[in-house]
């Protein structure tokens, strides 16, 4: 569950004042279950917190950012493959093009050295100066170089990783306030971030795709699986899937679903359309279960990006399938 902070005042400051939104932000997030967990497969007791940082805090230049964070006792603690890395990764997004949405052009890890390239000719966009890593303290340098790009803005996204204490089955929060340092301020601030964990029993459903062969398919087809596993403890019912262009030109043809071990039936909806999606009727998936769908694209031509989701009451949990 997401939950965002903003830049507070600065530390230093000998009267108080509101700190100049210099736009860096902190956010922090907590992984049910499921992928994504920094990297690894198994995302238990996972934690992230993503700190922010916008072109406009140095445009044109190769600034650096310091970040130095305590775990809280009882709460969290660092994760650290070794002394001189923290799980996680660094992210760069920039624009295509003047006036056009930020994307992203690449990633990397979190460890001492670590380039961040963004094309096929190794050109780094970022790197790790320094990390110091203890399950109790991270002081971390990043030098993003937002001199590559003249006219467009540009950012990173550092998601840090941390492990949850004894998380339980009841709902709890997690706090992070960090201490971040730019070289090109006098600014010494202080935001701070919640994560939010949900009771075990609240709906979450991780999705997950994977490419699909076809032997002599045409060559703008396209197929892939998506796999909705229920990590609530609370069954999986009255449930929508769907599959819906994001980016591209893609169309989707066909959506199906097997739900017949699950009480349902197999249920499909048919194309050619930017989105399909199907209902879950009687089907009812219990913890740790699966649901498996097929989809079938045409048009596949140049980059498409297809979302497949699966929503239940107000909430939509979703894994992009690029092509």
């Amino acid at each position: 569950m997401l939950a965002a902070g903003t830049v507070a005042a600065p530390a230093s400051a000998a009267t108080p004042t509101t700190a100049p939104d210099t736009g860096i932000t902190v956010e922090g997030r907590y992984n049910m279950a499921g992928a994504g967990c920094h990297g690894s497969d198994d995302a238990t007791d996972c934690l992230s917190w993503k700190v922010h940082i916008p072109s406009a805090i140095a445009p044109w230049q190769k600034p650096t950012v310091t970040i130095e964070a305590d775990s809280v006792p009882g709460q969290w603690t660092w994760t650290c493959p070794s002394p001189d890395r923290v799980a996680g990764t660094s992210t760069f997004y920039a624009q295509g093009g003047e006036g056009a949405p930020e994307t992203k052009w690449g990633d990397s890890g979190l460890g001492t050295s670590d380039q961040l390239h963004y094309n096929d000719f190794g050109d780094s966009a970022g790197e790790v100066e320094a990390v110091t890593c203890t399950p109790e303290h991270l002081s971390l340098t990043y030098k993003p170089k937002f001199t590559i790009l003249w006219n467009r803005s540009s950012s990173f996204d550092l998601d840090l990783g941390a492990t949850a204490v004894s998380p339980g089955t009841d709902a709890r929060s997690y706090s992070f306030t960090p201490t971040i340092a730019t070289s090109t301020s006098s600014l010494v601030l202080r935001p701070t971030a919640t994560a939010q964990k949900p009771a075990a029993s609240t709906p979450h459903t991780t999705v997950t795709t994977e490419a699909v062969k076809v032997d002599g398919a045409a060559r703008d087809a396209g197929r892939f699986t998506m796999k909705a596993k229920n990590d609530s403890t609370t069954p999986l019912s009255d449930f929508t899937i769907s599959a819906s262009r994001s980016k591209g030109q893609a169309q989707v043809t066909a959506l199906t679903c097997d739900l017949t071990a699950f009480g349902g039936e197999v249920v499909s909806a048919k194309g050619p359309a930017e989105n399909l999606k199907v209902s879950s009727g009687k089907a009812k998936v219990p913890e740790g279960k699966e649901v498996t769908c097929q989809v079938d694209l045409t048009g596949v031509v140049g980059r498409n990006t297809i979302t497949a989701g699966v929503t239940t009451g107000d909430q939509t949990f979703s894994s992009d399938y690029t092509d």
